[in-house]
């Protein structure tokens, strides 16, 4: 299994800046790069996670495209294009 890297505690940028250089280097390494909110029920809190590596499968990727074309009301958007 591979080792998690957390990167809590050593921002000396906010986190959505790091944005572009975790997609630069997720597409050097033909990575997934998924950015995701989450909010604390209980808080209220917002959370950002950023996550790369080799983490969508053909399977989870057809089931979150399907989500999208099916419930155009949720706003979700896909863009695809060729890559290389």
């Amino acid at each position: 299994m591979v080792a998690v890297k957390k990167h809590q505690g050593k921002r000396s940028i906010p986190l959505a800046d790091a944005i572009p250089e975790l997609l630069a280097s997720a597409l050097e390494n033909e990575d997934d790069l998924i950015i995701t909110c989450e909010k604390d029920p209980e808080t209220g809190g917002k959370m950002l996670h950023i996550m790369t590596g080799k983490l969508v499968s053909t399977c989870m990727l057809s089931k979150l495209k399907t989500l999208i074309e099916t419930f155009p009301e949720d706003g979700g958007t896909i863009r695809s294009g060729k890559w290389k």
